[in-house]
């Protein structure tokens, strides 16, 4: 693993659907996301199959299973230029790989205690993701332990808590230690003091991490900001005035205030809280978090359409002061991918599907666990009644 270069080079590969015998369709749905996004199909290429009998015991039990979907597919050729005019004539050609079930990866979820293997409740795309790329994190960072033993620093409890920024680790030029501070001179010489987690870096983290920067503001005294590391940027939709993504991540950077905050003399203080962009992932995954708690009726799904770009720029404005400068338009423009969409109105039942963009097709296929059909992009951009998305997988344009 340390000498493993990500590759973001798109690959064209057979697709193939996935057999659902259970309720797997949470997975099947996130599965062929990652199976779409280069980064991720190249690292885990890079990692060699070792069989049973190689290895009957392994510490690795969700790299291994990972390692094992991505040897699943077959590359298809990219067809030669001309004949992509055609276009359609093309959408004819892709013949999909005979159907499987990956039961192998069912079975981390009893492998590796997780509250999403209970029977009997619908689950959730979104805390299936992070429940994977914690788990890969994690077999790396221990991974990382049995390389450098004496490196008492790499702490490997740290897996995000579900619906939260997710507070996996990671370290940064700045900070040695855990939970260290430091303070920074920003624009117009004001300091602020900075906490951040300690952060271990792994080729998921390379692939997923970035952070965002939480900064609380109080009359009279010195701002202070939190770095939180994340793998989904959680997106808040409520609001009636949120109709489109750009208008969720503003939203999202929007100044709130933060109310009923006391001093140590009692006394009530006004103060403000600001969330920016400070480190932008290679692949950007937006959450929409379409799953609302209310004190009334439970878990209510929020069905309203929120409009969403094949090219999504990040504004420089939802950036941090510190990096506007520093991260050019070519490092803030993403490219959608894959798009998880949940069916149905009810937040304990329903079905997700996945679109994910074909290379070779130079197109988008819709799958529905075994079911894989060839789509033109209106679809995938198109809003629809039964189907709302939930996950939008994006990836950086300079690294296409």
């Amino acid at each position: 693993l340390p000498n493993v270069k990500l590759i973001h080079k798109p690959v064209s590969l057979q697709p193939r659907g996935l057999i659902n015998k259970g309720n797997w369709c949470y997975i099947n749905a996130t599965l062929q996301a990652l199976v779409a996004c280069p980064p991720m199909y190249h690292l885990m290429k890079s990692i060699p199959v070792y069989s049973k009998s190689q290895r009957p015991c392994t510490s690795t039990p969700m790299i291994d299973s990972f390692v094992r979907l991505m040897n699943e597919f077959t590359n298809m050729p990219v067809p030669p230029k001309a004949k992509q005019a055609l276009g359609d004539k093309i959408a004819r050609d892709i013949r999909p790989g005979a159907a499987f079930e990956p039961t192998y990866i069912y079975r981390l979820l009893t492998v590796i205690k997780s509250s999403l293997s209970e029977k009997g409740r619908q689950e959730d795309a979104e805390e299936y993701l992070g429940f994977i790329l914690n788990g890969l994190h994690e077999e790396m960072l221990t991974l990382k332990k049995l390389l450098s033993p004496h490196n008492e620093k790499i702490c490997v409890s740290n897996g995000p808590e579900t619906q939260s920024v997710n507070e996996e680790e990671d370290q940064d030029e700045q900070g040695e230690g855990s939970e260290d501070e430091w303070e920074q001179v920003g624009p117009r010489n004001k300091s602020s003091v900075t906490r951040q987690a300690d952060f271990v870096q792994t080729s998921i983290t390379d692939i997923f991490g970035g952070h965002i920067r939480s900064v609380v503001y109080q009359q009279s005294s010195k701002e202070s900001a939190t770095l939180q590391p994340f793998f989904t940027l959680q997106l808040d939709i409520q609001s009636d005035k949120i109709r489109t993504v750009q208008d969720a991540l503003e939203s999202l950077v929007a100044r709130e205030s933060v109310q009923g905050y006391t001093t140590k003399t009692k006394q009530e203080v006004e103060i403000s809280r600001r969330v920016t962009l400070e480190e932008l992932p290679p692949v950007l995954v937006l959450h929409l978090k379409r799953f609302v708690y209310e004190k009334t009726g439970g878990c209510q799904k929020l069905i309203k359409n929120i409009e969403y770009p094949v090219d999504l720029e990040i504004s420089k404005e939802l950036l941090s002061p510190g990096v506007k400068s520093k991260i050019f338009k070519g490092q803030r423009t993403y490219r959608l991918f894959a798009v998880v969409y949940h069916h149905g109105n009810s937040a304990t039942g329903g079905h997700y599907t996945t679109d994910v963009f074909q290379i070779g097709l130079n197109g988008w296929l819709r799958i529905d666990d075994q079911a894989v059909k060839v789509i033109n992009q209106y679809q995938v951009v198109k809003p629809s009644a039964e189907r709302t998305a939930y996950l939008l997988y994006y990836r950086r344009v300079d690294l296409l």
